[in-house]
């Protein structure tokens, strides 16, 4: 009896040892499967479904699995691969992840962001808290994933690699680059972002913390960077705020378009509204000034219109002090000896990626002396509607004064707008010059097409001043003159073209006989009175052809009509008189202003558009 019960035990023992044995290989071999189901079941209590995946590999010291899809498809992962030791995992500790092939797309909608027409949603389990609870990752890598995104105002794709720690819900020791794809001013614009140090993690009162620091943003087709960029973004349940503690922006133009730029700011996004403000400021080197950027605004996710007032403090330029080479570089010596102040306000608004300026550049009491004049008192406000590169409206006006060519000081005014070509376009021109006028007929400086076709009007003029304009040596007189002188400049030579002034009335001129030409003062006794009478000619009419040949030499036709008191007891004389001229002074006026002109339009297109 005792030896029958035995031998039931043992078969009983046997069948249990049996059975279990029979279990633990089937689940063994169907582990697969089994994890597989696991995981889909888990991943949908998330709400990460519809869930596909493949399970090709677990053991005790790891699993791998494939062709994994959320959201439907929204998210997939090519591959991903976990590595644990036993004890550690038992632990909740993984030691190794690895993703590659992660493939996302996101849209807006309604003022969330969507995953598969989901709400994306943070760190929330059906029990609360973090979906991995105390699960910690020591070491997570992904290779190449792209993440498309679709916004109101354009679509946005990002292809990025990190490294980086899990626990819990906190990330840490976290590095990341990104090529950042976003549409700015109606073109997709390229941004290589480098962000060594990156930490996530869950802060009281809940949300979300990323900060980061040393972070280099890189624009592909932009002259900028922006480097050891540091701050934080705050994710909460109905907000999302950032705040930048410090960062520098730099120019990668050599010589750069701006000294490098401190900036600071900090915005909030609540719903589809953000708000946000920024300070940048820039000193030169030395300590011999500084420029202050202050801006601050308001941005529609829903509709893609914002705006933002800008502010730049005066900027003051000294001899011997501040210059505008000091703040930017690329503009080089054009500007030397510059002194006055220059301000900037007004507002930046847009429609997604259309800018829409209006701003004001004040100048004040600007002085500047370029090689054979001086300018000075110039002031007026000039209203951009561009900035990449500057343009401005029409009907842009300087005042100031001019001192050139040995003349006495004019009042000068400038009508222009410049054009995002670069170029000038002068609308007007008027000098003024003791009590007469000197303008010039609509023209266009074009640094890359340096041809142009203008006509000088004269209008009362000095007669003295028209001389010395036209820089006939020898020759003088009183009186005021009307008329035109059109002007022709191709590749840096100016062209006087049939040029025609008269005297509105009686007046003097003096002409020394040792100007002439010899045929004319050896030509008898006739021509010997007519010099005399030139020597203090009281004309009643006057006339003046200007014109230049091919070859550049140049010709003046004096028709005159009058008498000297002291001659012939004032006999009248009617005189034609033909002199030589290279128009030297009006043509090197001419030659000198278009230069400087270029020479900036030049420099500042090199320090926008390169």
């Amino acid at each position: 009896m005792v030896r029958r019960r035995r031998l039931t035990w043992k078969v009983a023992g046997f069948s249990l040892g049996a059975v279990l044995v029979a279990g633990v290989t089937l689940l063994w071999t169907d582990r697969l499967d089994l994890s597989r189901m696991a995981a889909t079941r888990l991943l949908d209590r998330f709400g990460l479904g519809p869930v596909g995946l493949t399970v090709s590999r677990l053991d005790l010291f790891g699993l791998r699995a494939h062709d994994i899809s959320l959201y439907g498809g929204a998210i997939r992962v090519a591959d991903l691969t976990l590595a644990y030791d036993p004890l550690r995992l038992a632990a909740g500790v993984v030691d190794e992840a690895g993703i590659t092939g992660l493939q996302a797309t996101m849209a807006a909608a309604g003022g969330d962001i969507t995953v598969g027409g989901v709400p994306l949603r943070f760190a929330t389990s059906p029990a609360g808290g973090s979906p991995i609870g105390g699960l910690r990752l020591n070491a997570i890598r992904i290779v190449e994933a792209h993440v498309a995104f679709d916004g109101p105002t354009g679509s946005l794709e990002a292809t990025f690699s990190t490294d980086l720690a899990l626990s819990g819900a906190d990330i840490r020791k976290a590095s990341f680059t990104v090529d950042l794809t976003v549409p700015v001013a109606g073109a997709n614009q390229t941004m290589h972002i480098v962000a060594p140090e990156l930490a996530l993690s869950s802060p009281d009162g809940g949300g979300l913390r990323l900060g980061f620091d040393k972070l280099t943003v890189q624009p592909k087709d932009m002259p900028w960077t922006v480097d050891d960029l540091g701050g934080e973004i705050l994710w909460r349940a109905d907000q999302l705020m950032a705040k930048i503690d410090s960062g520098i922006v730099n120019s990668t133009l050599s010589p750069p378009s701006l000294v490098p730029l401190r900036i600071s700011g900090d915005a909030t996004m609540k719903g589809a509204q953000i708000d946000f403000a920024a300070h940048a400021i820039g000193e030169a080197p030395g300590g011999k000034g500084k420029i202050n950027l202050d801006a601050e605004g308001r941005h529609d996710r829903a509709s893609g219109i914002g705006r933002s007032s800008v502010t730049v403090a005066p900027v003051v330029f000294r001899v011997g002090g501040l210059q505008p080479q000091d703040l930017f570089p690329a503009i080089g010596n054009a500007l030397s000896g510059l002194t006055g102040s220059a301000a900037l306000s007004g507002a930046v608004t847009w429609r997604g990626a259309t800018l829409s300026p209006a701003l004001i550049l004040r100048l004040a009491d600007v002085a500047y002396a370029p090689e054979g004049a001086r300018l000075s008192k110039i002031h007026g406000d000039i209203k951009l509607t561009g900035l990449w590169p500057v343009a401005t409206a029409p009907g842009q006006v300087l005042n100031g004064t001019v001192e050139a060519g040995g003349m006495v000081p004019s009042n000068a005014t400038l009508i222009f707008h410049l054009l995002p070509k670069p170029a000038m376009s002068v609308e007007s021109m008027r000098m003024d010059f003791v009590g007469g006028q000197m303008t010039a007929s609509p023209f266009v400086i074009d640094p890359t097409r340096p041809n142009f076709e203008t006509v000088i009007g004269l209008r009362q003029i000095d007669l003295a001043t028209v001389f010395k304009i036209i820089n006939i040596d020898g020759l003088s007189g009183a009186g005021r003159v009307d008329g035109a002188i059109p002007l022709a400049v191709s590749s840096g030579k100016v062209v006087i073209r049939q040029g025609k002034l008269a005297a509105s009335g009686p007046g003097v001129l003096q002409l020394r006989s040792d100007v002439l030409p010899k045929q004319i003062t050896e030509a008898g006794e006739s021509m010997g009175l007519a010099l005399q009478a030139l020597a203090d000619f009281h004309y009643d009419t006057l006339a003046m052809d200007l014109a230049e040949s091919p070859t550049g030499d140049g010709t003046i036709t004096l028709r005159l009509q009058g008498r000297n008191p002291a001659v012939l007891d004032g006999r009248a004389f009617n005189l034609n008189i033909m002199l030589e001229s290279k128009f030297d002074r009006l043509i090197d006026l001419v030659l000198r202003s278009m230069a400087v002109t270029q020479e900036l339009l030049r420099r500042t297109t090199g320090s926008t558009q390169q």
